[in-house]
């Protein structure tokens, strides 16, 4: 039979081969391209089922060969393309350990799910929820933001989970048409549908118009439909822009509809008590998305649900099972059953990773190094105000800059510039010296960088404006 349990020091040495790994991918990074794109390597992938193993030792070299030099690239100090960050070391430390322990965080009383628990408390302090709040860690901001708007819709509409929507008016939810993505997916999978789902336009600074929103709630009411849900970004993805968070909550609070805030990207910053003011109502919201795996640099996958109200959770998605029912002396009974706070029975220990980065690095440590990364959003939209091929379409609020390369004098048309853009961005994720991403604002391709990254320097930012510019020149 196939060896599985390996004694200790079988298990010590697999892991320090695996350490090395990991400390020379880490090490080597500047060495090789942002993104590590496999092309025409792919067919080394393309292999028949395995019928019998190979040793450990060859498998590892292997990994190290084919699959740790082909990231993504997030660990890059000069990865800008998305707001993904890079992986601070104890969370990988962290997550080695919470695989060992392999607990199912569904519930019970065991360490995990005190930690998670705990976890949740702290989130909450940090974004200024009550104490009370309650919450769950989801895989990121998609699901943290699905979450939310279940819990928001069945407390809008508490008869929906018995009788679905035949028996209620339909459900509006109100957006920034800045808003991401998965918003739009929630709406759809909720059963609520696109149609009941409005966009706002936004202003000069990409931030809802609440006058324009205020217009719509009222024109639903007038024409028989049920407003539930306003939706207010505290840092879009495209820009970083962050809706009038407390003038939605007045709204909110005046026409009795649920506030959710989607601060996926954002809502971390508030660790910073420099850039927490910008963040005014956000404490208000009766439900936030947050990512852990964002702005307090933990791998993947760790995102957070927070909703103000103990109990609104369990009402959107409670339902007992014979084999998860214990008694009340029951010794596995835990202080948690997060099963009853999303749609997921089966959970990893995502919460170790976020426990230990909070100890070991404190408010202090994250919050500058937030800073950090909205300090060199700031240097490089500095440079390119400087250079005078550049045009600034979303200067930085938070560490998300949009430009593009406009050369002076040339007096190149709208459609030249959105193609030019565009061939600037692939020409530098080609050469594998940066890896960026195109944008559209309002209507005009733009180059977009999402800073996350505590290894990013000055030099960095200032090395891509000088490259852009030497693409886009080449390219004319």
């Amino acid at each position: 039979m196939h060896e599985f349990d390996l004694d200790a020091e079988a298990v010590r040495r697999l892991g320090y081969t695996a350490v090395d790994l990991a400390a020379e991918h880490r090490a080597g990074l500047m060495q090789r391209p942002v993104f590590g794109k496999v092309g025409e390597a792919a067919a080394s992938f393309d292999e028949p089922l395995p019928e019998t193993g190979e040793p450990i030792e060859r498998l590892l070299a292997d990994v190290g060969e084919r699959i740790l030099n082909r990231p993504f690239g997030n660990s890059h100090p000069r990865f800008f393309a998305f707001i993904n960050a890079t992986a601070d070391p104890v969370g990988i430390v962290a997550d080695y350990l919470a695989a060992t322990m392999n607990s199912n965080c569904w519930g019970g009383d065991h360490a995990a799910i005190h930690v998670e628990r705990q976890v949740l408390r702290w989130l909450s302090a940090i974004l200024g929820l009550p104490a009370e709040s309650e919450g769950i860690l989801t895989s990121g901001g998609s699901m943290a933001n699905f979450t939310a708007l279940a819990t928001a819709r069945c407390a809008m509409a508490p008869g929906v989970r018995e009788d679905g929507f035949a028996a209620t008016e339909p459900l509006v939810v109100y957006v920034s048409e800045e808003v991401h993505n998965c918003v739009d997916k929630a709406v759809d999978l909720l059963g609520i549908g696109w149609k009941q789902l409005r966009k706002i336009p936004t202003d000069e600074r990409y931030r809802m118009r609440v006058d324009l929103l205020k217009q719509a709630i009222a024109e639903d009411r007038r024409t028989g439909r049920k407003p539930a849900i306003i939706v207010g970004n505290a840092g879009t993805v495209n820009t970083g822009a962050i809706d009038p968070l407390d003038e939605i909550a007045d709204l909110c609070a005046a026409e009795g509809l649920w506030f959710h805030a989607d601060g996926a990207y954002g809502a971390m910053a508030t660790i910073s008590p420099r850039l927490r003011p910008l963040f005014k109502g956000l404490e208000r919201a009766d439900s936030v998305a947050a990512d852990p795996h964002k702005w307090l640099y933990v791998p993947y996958e760790a995102g957070a649900t927070l909703v103000r109200e103990p109990g609104r959770m369990a009402a959107a998605f409670q339902r007992p099972a014979p084999y998860l029912v214990h008694d009340p002396e029951s010794p596995v009974r835990g202080p948690v059953s997060f099963n009853e706070r999303g749609p997921e029975l089966s959970r990893g220990f995502k919460a170790l990773k976020v426990w230990m980065g909070l100890k070991h690095h404190g408010v202090k440590g994250y919050a500058a190094a937030v800073d950090h990364d909205v300090a060199m959003a700031r240097a490089l939209a500095d440079t390119l105000s400087a250079h005078g091929d550049f045009e600034l379409l979303a200067p930085p609020v938070l560490s998300i800059v949009g430009f593009r390369y406009r050369p002076a004098g040339r007096g190149l048309g709208e459609p030249v510039l959105d193609r030019l853009n565009r061939q600037i961005v692939n020409r530098l994720v080609g050469s594998g010296a940066f890896f960026l991403a195109p944008t559209l604002l309002k209507g005009r391709t733009a180059m977009r960088v999402a800073i996350v990254n505590f290894r990013t320097r000055e030099e960095d930012v200032r090395a891509l404006v000088d490259e852009a510019a030497r693409a886009g020149r080449e390219l004319l």
